[in-house]
């Protein structure tokens, strides 16, 4: 790993040089601003340490050239001058952290550089997933074409042209809804549970046949998304950093834009539920912090299934859920997290939920159900 020091403090410069280098970094040192750009662009360092009172170019000027030429490379800020004005304004020209001198312990900056540098790692990560995302979707978008259109071919002989549709809709939406399980290992039949379990809350909550169906035939897409977050992410046992959380948070929007732009029904419908199925009924949800009715009833239905089901299956990072530890939490966040009226109708016909949930076992996993 390389660091760039920008200081017009020679001694202080070498210093902090000194003290990288015996930590294992390359280090690279400039007196003033524009000795400091010129090396940025010569070495394209990892992270920059840098002065604000500089001669020839402060820096702020620093900043916005190194901001501008490469937004990933974090950049500290370590000065000692006006402390809190200046760190706000080093924030907004691009600052990702700010030290003030004198620094009285080297292993606070080191601590600093180490985080700098994991931010980074994690936003040029998630960068080149979002940069392959449209490629990747296009050629498996390609490819389930294409089989779609085989078993289109096959069915055209006894089967009229809108059931021919509606049944290669069907199949593409599981086939993408399994994508996303093959890759998150601990939810094998994830999708045909919230499936099924958003179709028996839609018909016993006054939807038409027709609008229960068409959720049931999109709900296993609400989780599409994922297919643009990283594995690391994704399967992670451990708990999520705020960074990665912000991340896998990203996959309700990807999901939305990778279904919204088909005029059928169906797959509006699954874009709908894939951006809205994080959304909380008292506006405390993401992406977009709707509240109560003004969130899609489909994505208040589908929430409701896709927690239930998360709670009582066993993941990567848990164990699963007894029943009545779910019951209590569903009772708790009624009005809450969860659209009151939907909650009732799940509590009221428990009993035909978990059936749905027994239909539909994980073959490694065990479900619980103590009540």
């Amino acid at each position: 790993m390389r660091i760039l020091i920008i200081d017009d403090e020679r001694f202080l410069c070498q210093t902090i040089a000194d003290f990288f280098e015996d930590m294992g970094y390359e280090c690279e040192t400039a007196f003033d601003g524009r000795q400091g750009v010129l090396a940025f662009e010569t070495t394209r360092p990892d992270v920059v340490l840098c002065d604000l009172n500089m001669p020839e170019l402060d820096g702020f000027g620093v900043l916005d050239v190194i901001t501008h030429k490469s937004p990933e490379t974090p950049v500290i800020v370590v000065s000692g001058v006006g402390v809190i004005t200046d760190a706000i304004r080093a924030v907004r020209h691009g600052a990702w952290d700010f030290v003030t001198k004198p620094i009285r312990d080297m292993n606070v900056l080191e601590h600093r550089v180490g985080k700098a540098l994991e931010r980074a790692d994690l936003l040029r990560q998630n960068r080149r997933y979002r940069e392959h995302l449209e490629e990747e979707v296009k050629k498996r978008t390609a490819d389930l074409r294409r089989e779609a259109n085989e078993r289109l071919e096959a069915q055209r002989k006894v089967h009229v042209l809108n059931e021919e549709i509606i049944n290669t809709q069907k199949e593409l939406i599981m086939l993408l809804g399994d994508v996303v399980e093959h890759r998150s290992k601990e939810t094998a039949n994830h999708v045909r549970r919230v499936a099924e379990i958003s179709h028996l809350l839609a018909t016993l909550s006054g939807l038409d046949s027709t609008e229960a169906d068409i959720l049931r035939m999109a709900s296993p897409m609400h989780d599409v998304g994922k297919i643009a977050i990283p594995d690391s992410i994704l399967n992670k046992p451990a708990k999520l950093t705020g960074e990665e959380y912000e991340i896998i948070k990203s996959h309700t929007l990807i999901g939305f834009e990778i279904l919204n732009h088909s005029k059928r029904r169906i797959m509006k419908a699954a874009a709908i539920t894939a951006l809205q199925h994080h959304e909380r009924w008292d506006g405390k949800g993401y992406p977009h912090g709707l509240a109560g009715e003004d969130i899609h009833i489909f994505g208040r239905i589908t929430c409701i299934a896709d927690v239930f089901d998360a709670l009582m299956q066993k993941r990567i990072y848990k164990d699963a859920w007894p029943l009545d530890q779910v019951l209590d939490l569903y009772r708790d966040q009624r009005g809450s997290q969860f659209d009151p009226t939907l909650t009732d109708i799940l509590l009221d016909h428990i009993d035909e939920v978990v059936a749905i949930t027994q239909r539909y076992p994980d073959e490694s996993q065990t479900l619980s159900t103590n009540g």
